[in-house]
């Protein structure tokens, strides 16, 4: 009773910072975050499935369609507010600090599990992608479910090995090259314990492999109309070749250039400072290397102990492997975001092997107080405003816009990504859902071919009014695509006003 009171608690606080730094202003909404809810309001309002998703960061390669049809709920729920899709997100980071509780708690000693459980719900990289809607934040929680039926597997029954490659065709929907990376160390998993000896060995096989097939039924379709355009661009993204990918290095550089990603990714996660990671390493290391030396003898929990430790240990030793021989391109961050989960999971480790209560009890206020403080800042909440990707910026530009219009308008937005999708699922929501009214036109340029998927089942015939809002984010440009250059489409028009937006956003009215 009183273990199901604290993990109460627990979670109730997680959601509360969670819920502090969502209203306080700290949500970004960029382009690819708008092309999201764009794809998932055409699910939810206009009943439009899909088969398959838009273009992942691989080029040629497309996202399963699942995270559209997660964020197609809470956007149907709220009137397509897009803080739903927010707090949706942060639902699935803080489930998988409680999750983990609940799942491992028959294995783990109960302070442990607490343990593990705090580091998941407080870990300051999990709580900061807990304030926006991005496919890689459900990274964690498929990290979680495929460590824990990889554990079943092996301690009970190879039968779950199944639900374990299910949950790493998931990640297809969070991101293909994680995604990649963890077929890798299930077909590892399968070798190295031993699945393909067991009495359910070839069950086991096609069971598995059925599982890791389902959500591929779509794409699967898909490659065979295509001439397998998805299985080139991933064989040519691990050989470097993929056009869409910068930052190819020779192996001898990608060594310590992963190995810097990976010391970023401990910081940024559990120690967010340079000193307190390399005392975190050296602790960790430290901690295992006695937890090794004591467990000479096995009992039942102690095999199972092990077991857990070598999953975890191997998930993180095979994606840093893969990562590094493999992939010769960039390692993006949110590449990372579910071996936060495997790498708590070490943590607790060695906190086992050192059997220290009060270094525990120490670690665990250092980790609290490093990982929390930044909440407790203002610096980010300033640095928030003067952002034009954050969402209250952009419906500020809007909302002036809709304040000011007397008569039909149009509106045309300057980002430096070019496409804004954010804003054009931002004016769906004003215009169509909230009743407001669409400009006449709504676009990064007047008369350009349309780049918005189904935009023709609520907006038809655009057109140029004489009344023109001009919407100029102030962010680094693209010098190919800058501000200047944009604002010569519209030469022939005369200011009426200009208002600022927190010295991120540009307000123009225009007309002839």
């Amino acid at each position: 009773m009183k273990s199901k009171i604290t993990l109460t608690l627990l979670a109730i606080l997680a959601a509360f910072i969670r819920i502090l730094l969502i209203s306080r202003d700290s949500v970004p909404f960029a382009y690819d975050m708008g092309r999201d809810l764009l794809w998932a309001k055409d699910i939810s309002f206009y009943h439009i499935p899909t088969l398959i998703g838009p273009a992942a960061s691989i080029w040629g390669v497309y996202f399963q369609p699942f995270w559209y049809y997660f964020l197609a709920s809470p956007l149907l729920i709220s009137g397509g507010n897009p803080l739903s899709a927010v707090y949706a997100t942060a639902s699935t980071v803080v489930l998988t600090g409680i999750l983990a509780f609940i799942l491992f708690r028959k294995y783990l000693p109960k302070i442990y599990i607490f343990t593990l459980t705090v580091l998941l719900l407080f870990s300051s990289n999990l709580v900061n992608i807990s304030t926006f809607a991005f496919h890689a934040n459900t990274l964690p929680l498929l990290t979680l479910l495929v460590t824990y039926f990889t554990f079943l597997a092996v301690v009970k029954n190879p039968l779950y090995l199944a639900l374990s490659t299910l949950a790493v065709s998931l990640m297809f929907s969070a991101d293909p090259a994680p995604a990649v990376a963890f077929t890798i160390v299930l077909v590892f998993f399968f070798l190295f314990f031993k699945f393909f000896k067991s009495k359910q060995g070839l069950k086991t096989f096609l069971l598995s492999l059925i599982a890791y097939l389902i959500p591929f039924i779509p794409q699967i379709l898909f490659e065979l109309r295509n001439n397998f355009i998805q299985t080139k661009s991933l064989l040519a993204y691990f050989m470097g070749n993929n056009p869409s990918l910068s930052g190819h290095l020779p192996l001898l550089e990608r060594i310590p250039n992963r190995i810097l990603v990976y010391f970023d990714f401990l910081k940024s996660n559990f120690a967010p400072q340079n000193l307190l990671a390399i005392g975190l390493i050296i602790f960790t290391v430290f901690g295992i290397y006695k937890l090794a030396k004591a467990k000479s003898k096995f009992s039942t929990f102690n095999f199972q102990l092990s077991i857990l430790f070598k999953i975890n240990l191997y998930i993180f030793i095979i994606t840093f492997l893969v990562n590094t021989f493999l992939v010769t391109v960039e390692i993006k961050n949110w590449y990372l975001y579910g071996l936060a989960v495997n790498v708590a999971f070490l943590i607790v480790f060695a906190l086992i092997g050192l059997k220290s209560k009060g270094g525990l009890l120490i670690f665990l206020i250092i980790f609290l107080t490093t990982n929390l403080m930044p909440v407790a800042r203002n610096e980010k909440i300033a640095k928030s405003k003067k952002d034009p990707a954050q969402l209250s910026n952009q419906m500020r530009a809007i909302e002036l816009i809709y304040q000011d219009t007397q008569t039909p308008f149009s509106v045309y937005v300057y980002t430096p990504s070019v496409y804004d999708l954010n804003y054009q699922y931002l004016f769906w929501w004003q215009g169509v859902e909230k009743r407001r009214g669409l400009p006449s036109d709504f676009a990064y340029l007047p008369n350009k071919p349309d780049y918005v998927r189904n935009k023709s089942k609520y907006f038809v015939n655009p057109k140029m009014e004489n009344t023109i809002y001009l919407i100029i984010e102030n962010a680094p440009e693209n010098e190919f695509y800058t501000s200047a250059s944009w604002q010569t489409n519209f030469r022939n028009y005369k200011i009426i006003w200009e208002k600022n937006v927190n010295g991120a956003i540009a307000v123009q009215k225009i007309s002839k």
